[in-house]
């Protein structure tokens, strides 16, 4: 291979590597502040104390808001939660499972 050859693999997987990394690092940005936030509402307006859930953000491959949501479990609580944050900065609940793994959608 020529000098100019491996220059141009060189860059070619330089940028490549630079854009999946400013990819993930988006993504992992949005999961993290709707994972904050989701975690703030139950604090403030579910009132349950930050020791007593756990609150674990993920990409759920869905449209729009729902893209990046938070599963929730309460301690002494069968039941898992998935929020996620509107556009407006508002947490909605989008469904929840039972112990029986059903899933039960807000209306």
């Amino acid at each position: 291979m020529t000098n100019k050859t491996v220059k141009w693999i060189f860059s070619i997987v330089l940028v490549l590597t630079i854009l999946f990394a400013g990819i993930y690092g988006f993504i992992q940005y949005k999961v993290s502040t709707v994972q904050d936030r989701v975690a703030e509402y139950m604090v403030k307006e579910k009132q349950v104390k930050k020791e007593d859930f756990k609150a674990k953000g993920f990409m759920a491959n869905r449209s729009g808001d729902k893209n990046y949501m938070v599963e929730v479990k309460v301690k002494k609580d069968p039941n898992y939660y998935y929020y996620y944050r509107t556009s407006d900065d508002k947490v909605k609940l989008e469904f929840y499972l039972d112990k029986d793994n059903k899933q039960h959608f807000e209306k």
